[in-house]
């Protein structure tokens, strides 16, 4: 008897000491938002275990999306370490975004408050709301744990464990899976700093709508004072975008998971407000207008662009995103990937899936190119990626060239394939080469893409986006059937053109 009693408690303490090794290897973090204080939130956290005598304690100065200080250290104050004993331990502030804390092997807790970056979308503030966070007790936060979470410089790439204490009504919003402890208690847990800060939560009560876009869940949710059963009417709204972009990535999404989540606040002004922030799984929408009616056009363009971004940088990104550096990043030179390619993909996904037609697929290309003349032509896109934060001018000509770019490589490939392959395939390509967890070397990007495809792709990359010859809009687009003006920006199609002409369109736009 005594033999299976020590068996017995055996079996239960087994699994209590294996969670208890395994989180001494975790940020343990406490978020309380039930207890707030003039838009004030408490957060504390148990460090991982380690052997450190200082630690560089860090809140983002940057985020992946923006390319400029963003300084989220700014809210966050009274940063108070204390050791086993509850004895206060030494803790330095060196700038805005960083804390030096001493004797951190001995350090059991680490607390902080936070003030929310931002109260109403009607009042101006610095930087992008939409990477920030709002909190309005007992009616909805909008959280970005860019703002709220932190890591030691000394201490990277450990797994979060969040709890977070919440009115009882509230549910959570997230492409991350959250853990009902309890009626105020959710669990949240992700596998490193990039992850969490990845995957932004609102937290209110539900108005939420699920879709199911092949194997995909989709979720739709949406927050607005007045309004409380919206998100379905968005969801309808969206289905037939998201089913189109599913078709045109091959049938099949390769997440498992999405998210949209969308705050709207009423105005008592005309006019329409928007600011918005992708993520790998998920994207935050900030909506002001005095009329709920033009939501739905607003969103159909943020989710087709933004549902593509699932693409790159999730699956195909640099080592400079999978390592990101909240505080110094080096900027990668490929936004004509990341951005460009997502924007083409938005314009050309309408037309190959026949959404649209001829017309106003021509139209949408001369607002391109009338939008890329109004910057430097002379600056070559490989050296606008890697000083964006300096270039802050010339930054929105990755959505005018650079969806161009993606046009003339794709025309390329077709023209160099006799139709078989285009851009679409190669991201596929790409997305198998690499994938989630798997990073290219900035360096090398173009001339893999090289052995991926044909030589003569190397020299397209050398001279039009590493170099700055002018885009051969006229000589690719002629190719397929198309005339373009370049003294007035007009294109039209060819009323006459020849049977090769014919099949390069084909193969191209499918019309």
């Amino acid at each position: 008897m005594k033999k299976l009693l020590k068996i017995f408690f055996a079996l239960i303490l087994l699994p209590n000491l294996a969670t208890a090794q395994s989180s001494k290897k975790n940020y343990q973090y406490n978020i309380d938002l039930i207890h707030t204080d003039n838009d004030q939130v408490t957060v504390s956290f148990t460090p991982p275990k380690n052997k450190l005598e200082k630690g560089k304690f860090i809140i983002p100065k940057l985020v992946p999306g923006f390319y400029q200080p963003l300084n989220f250290g700014q809210y966050v104050s009274d940063v108070t370490a204390i050791d086993k004993k509850g004895k206060k331990v030494v803790t330095e502030r060196l700038d805005t975004n960083s804390w030096l804390i001493h004797d951190l092997r001995y350090v059991k807790k680490i607390s902080y408050r936070v003030a929310d970056g931002w109260d109403s979308l009607k009042e101006h503030t610095e930087g992008a709301k939409s990477a920030g966070s709002t909190f309005k007790k007992d009616s909805v936060f909008v959280i970005n744990y860019n703002s709220l979470v932190g890591y030691f410089e000394e201490i990277k790439d450990k797994p979060y464990e969040i709890s977070i204490k919440k009115n009882k009504d509230f549910y959570a919003s997230s492409a991350l899976d959250y853990e009902r402890k309890n009626d105020s208690t959710d669990i949240v847990r992700a596998k490193n700093y990039r992850s969490l800060v990845d995957s932004p939560v609102l937290y209110c009560v539900p108005d939420t709508t699920w879709l199911k876009i092949g194997t995909t869940e989709v979720l739709v949710s949406f927050y607005n004072k007045k309004e409380r059963h919206y998100s379905k009417k968005i969801a309808d709204h969206i289905k037939t975008i998201l089913e189109n972009q599913q078709a045109y990535l091959g049938g099949k999404l390769p997440v498992e998971k999405y998210a949209f989540l969308i705050y709207y606040e009423s105005s008592d002004k005309n006019g329409f407000m928007g600011d918005g922030l992708e993520h790998s799984r998920s994207t935050v929408c900030l909506y002001l207008s005095g009329n709920i009616g033009y939501l739905p056009d607003a969103l159909d363009r943020v989710a087709s662009h933004e549902f593509f971004h699932i693409i790159t940088p999730l699956h195909i990104h640099s080592g400079e995103i999978q390592h990101y550096d909240f505080l110094n990043p080096s900027m990668s030179k490929h936004l004509w990937l990341y951005e460009g390619m997502t924007e083409y993909a938005t314009i050309h996904m309408p037309i190959k899936q026949k959404m649209i037609g001829i017309p106003e697929f021509e139209k949408k290309l001369e607002e391109k190119i009338a939008g890329m003349k109004e910057f430097d032509p002379h600056l070559s896109f490989t050296d606008l990626s890697k000083n964006a934060m300096e270039k802050q001018d010339q930054y929105m000509n990755v959505y005018q060239k650079g969806p161009l770019i993606g046009l003339c490589l794709d025309i390329r490939l077709r023209e160099l394939s006799g139709g078989k392959t285009g851009t679409q395939d190669l991201m596929q390509r790409l997305m198998q080469k690499y994938g989630e967890d798997r990073y290219f070397n900035d360096n090398d990007l173009f001339d893999e893409i090289t052995k991926m495809t044909f030589p003569e792709i190397r020299d397209f990359f050398r001279d039009y986006v590493e170099g700055t010859k002018p885009l051969p809009l006229k000589e690719y687009l002629t190719k397929a059937g198309f005339a373009y003006d370049e003294t007035t920006g007009k294109i039209t199609a060819l009323t006459h053109p020849d049977p090769k002409q014919i099949a390069l369109r084909k193969a191209w736009i499918g019309q």
